[in-house]
């Protein structure tokens, strides 16, 4: 989904990480100029994303984080 975004999946790394079993992060870093692009105007894009992946991993008893930098 990520990579539709920025338009070109050269300029996002992603990257996951366990904080503990139930609980994973994904930290997304990419080029300034794409940054905006998945923020979206007034965080609509990132919160729309993160309320998302979110209700998926709490049905599976999980919690996810998405970090943008």
């Amino acid at each position: 989904m990520l990579t539709v975004l920025a338009r070109d999946p050269q300029v996002i790394k992603i990257q996951r990480e366990a904080v503990n079993p139930a609980h994973h992060r994904v930290l997304v870093t990419c080029d300034p100029a794409v940054t905006g692009r998945l923020i979206g105007k007034g965080g609509k894009t990132i919160t729309a994303l993160r309320e998302l992946v979110r209700s998926t991993a709490e049905r599976r008893g999980k919690r996810v984080d998405i970090e943008v930098s």
